[in-house]
């Protein structure tokens, strides 16, 4: 039911290529088969070690403006997100996590001396965390949204018209202790291998006129770029 706060277990994937990619590897030609062979056992060390969960709470859009975004039963989201979520008649506010047993193991890495691997793992964290927020998109698709409805892509505080400081707000809503995550003064989130964010609820035509700021933005380097 809208409002429910619920938490469940993410099934996710990792892709080598894509952990190159965070690490930077892609700028800078072909991948060798060497090193792709590295970051490959990396992944399958770490992949023991990652459980991707989450926790979100469906709420119906009470009324917008151009710079604010009213949940019902909470304080508003304030910033250029109210128009990325124009076509939205609910929002799915989420958190999602690895856990922090990935960080442990690349900063126990750099300790050692061994700076390549501890980097591999951490990006590795980055790789599983952000793919943990994709399912937890596609998971309100299929369970949230209704037969012609979509959802919009998944928008972060610090990113896409939602300041930082909306960690508070989006914290009110989801209770993220059993997840074992907790909001900093700082409004970064420990562990640090975590996302929050919200995901739009609405006509899948309207969604899918509507577009992503990303089609717009000239900043290509942006790594929450789609």
């Amino acid at each position: 039911m809208s409002g429910d706060l619920q938490y469940i277990d993410l099934d996710i994937s990792l892709d080598p290529l894509e952990v190159l990619r965070t690490m930077g590897g892609s700028r800078c030609g072909p991948v060798r088969q060497s090193v792709l062979r590295f970051v490959e056992r990396f992944v399958a060390e770490s992949w023991a070690k990652i459980r991707a969960r989450g926790g979100y709470s469906v709420r119906e859009v009470e009324s917008r403006r151009p710079d604010c975004l009213c949940l019902r039963g909470c304080e508003p989201f304030e910033g250029q997100i109210a128009g990325f979520m124009e076509p939205a008649r609910r929002v799915a506010v989420f958190v999602v996590t690895i856990g922090d047993e990935i960080e442990q193991m690349a900063e126990r890495r750099m300790e050692q001396g061994a700076t390549l691997e501890g980097y591999t793992l951490d990006a590795i964290g980055s790789v599983a965390a952000d793919a943990a927020s994709d399912a937890m998109a596609d998971h309100v698709l299929w369970n949230d949204a209704g037969p012609d409805e979509g959802v919009t892509a998944a928008f972060s505080p610090g990113y896409c018209g939602l300041g930082l400081e909306q960690q508070k707000t989006l914290f009110s809503i989801v209770d993220a202790s059993p997840l074992g995550v907790e909001l900093l003064p700082t409004m970064i989130m420990r562990p640090i291998k975590s996302v929050s964010g919200l995901v739009g609820i609405g006509p899948q035509d309207e969604i899918a006129a509507h577009g992503i700021p990303c089609e717009s933005c000239k900043i290509t380097s942006c790594k929450m770029r789609r």
